[in-house]
């Protein structure tokens, strides 16, 4: 690869933009904050120009999701930090699960929740990160085998921005053919083989890197590591006997050397 080939561009990257980039450094908390320098930096490593690191970063502020804690120097801001915190638990995902005895939790949607727009979009994106998936016309369900029940998964929809309204209760007893239909609803073999893909990509990259071309290094590790890092958090967390979570830990183990790794590069990289 030349030199000039270090620099990964925005269309190689994946789509990686100026607005991503910020709110991913950021995001992962070591370091918590970042100069305009470093993060003009990071840009280069995606093709990312200055000016547009600047721009993305000026909208961020209006945003609330990224602010100042210094002259030149940013960290997360108060409207992105529930969702920081959630993707800095992705060490500890599977904690959140406890044993299922089936019941389910259950969320019903009406017209309130769907009137705007906006709204709508929010809540079926807190549903499908809460993993849950729609059984049935504005019904969505998923085991409920969560710590803090439904009183805390209501909270935890609010905070993703769901309607408030969404109804969301607990529910036993239900007919057997409704049971039944209910626990083929996410395709678990389908996930777990996603997951094993995935950490043996981890791997194979860990082990062929070439640190010594740290644009490219970087941007490899950033792009991989986000991408494990999504699908951590959107693994639905099933009970065992939906889908057993031994490729969900063997992800979670791949993406925590290629973590300490990916920081190393970065740390050299942003120091020039």
């Amino acid at each position: 690869m030349d030199t000039e080939r270090n620099i990964v561009n925005s269309a190689d990257a994946g789509g990686m933009s100026a607005r991503m980039l910020i709110l991913d450094l950021l995001d992962t908390g070591a370091p918590p904050a970042f100069t305009v320098a470093e993060l003009v930096r990071a840009g280069a490593a995606f093709g990312i120009e200055a000016p547009g690191i600047r721009t993305a970063l000026t909208r961020l502020k209006s945003e609330g999701r990224v602010q100042a804690i210094a002259r030149g120097r940013y960290t997360i801001g108060a409207n992105a930090e529930v969702l920081k915190q959630r993707i800095l638990g992705w060490r500890t995902r599977l904690e959140r699960r406890q044993p299922w005895e089936g019941r389910w939790l259950v969320a019903v949607a009406g017209p309130q929740e769907r009137a705007d727009r906006t709204i709508w979009r929010r809540t079926l994106r807190a549903l499908d990160l809460e993993g849950f998936a729609e059984a049935d016309a504005n019904i969505w369900v998923r085991p409920d085998n969560l710590e803090r029940g439904a009183a805390g998964m209501r909270q935890d929809l609010i905070e993703l921005d769901a309607a408030p309204s969404l109804f969301v209760a607990e529910a036993s007893g239900l007919d057997a053919a409704r049971d039944a239909r209910f626990r083929t609803l996410w395709q678990g073999e389908a996930l777990r083989a996603s997951h094993q893909r995935l950490a043996a990509r981890l791997d194979e990259s860990a082990a062929g890197i070439d640190e010594g071309r740290l644009p490219a290094a970087a941007a490899e590790t950033l792009l991989l590591g986000r991408q494990a890092i999504r699908a951590i958090m959107r693994d639905p967390l099933l009970p065992e006997r939906l889908c057993p979570s031994d490729a969900l830990a063997a992800l979670i183990a791949a993406m925590t050397r290629y973590d300490r790794l990916g920081k190393r590069i970065w740390v050299r990289y942003l120091e020039g």
